[in-house]
């Protein structure tokens, strides 16, 4: 009997620690790493995430087999458009190859800057895609979103102008 009592708890115990990491894994955004990255451009040339900063910036974490990431797109270039590049400077991010990233950005004739992360996103506690955030030209996060979302919104805008 006392057996079965510690195995039931020892299960119920560990259901809970990985119901814990599916929860916080997928539903809290994580810290952002953009600024203490290196990213790659097509041509190879490294630039720092903290080069950025002076202007805002919506930072995407995506891949290319993502479906949220291929809805949310079309919202981003939306933004930058109706912003423009001069006050609103737009990094998308995968640590895929430059061959899928490309195929990606003409898939939706898109002139952003995307941008290569060559260790594994995941290992920066990005898991879920698209994982997003706007950034104000101090450097401050002031807004985030996991998944798809509208950034051409009249929220988004109105935050930005």
């Amino acid at each position: 009997m006392k057996s079965k009592t510690i195995i039931t708890i020892g299960a119920l115990v560990l259901a809970g620690g990985l119901a814990w990491n599916k929860y916080r894994n997928h539903t809290v955004i994580p810290d952002l790493p953009f600024f203490s990255q290196v990213i790659s451009d097509e041509s190879g040339r490294e630039i720092s995430g903290s080069g950025f900063k002076g202007k805002y910036i919506l930072v995407s974490y995506f891949q290319s087999w993502c479906g949220d990431c291929a809805r949310e797109l079309p919202s981003i270039q939306r933004l930058s458009d109706q912003i423009g590049k001069e006050k609103l400077e737009v990094v998308l991010i995968s640590d895929e190859d430059f061959q899928k990233i490309n195929a990606f950005k003409d898939k939706f004739n898109s002139d952003l800057a995307f941008f290569q992360y060559k260790e594994s996103l995941k290992k920066q506690g990005i898991s879920v895609y698209p994982t997003t955030y706007l950034i104000d030209p101090k450097g401050k996060i002031i807004m985030s979103k996991l998944e798809g979302f509208d950034w051409a919104s009249k929220e988004v805008l109105q935050i930005i102008q």
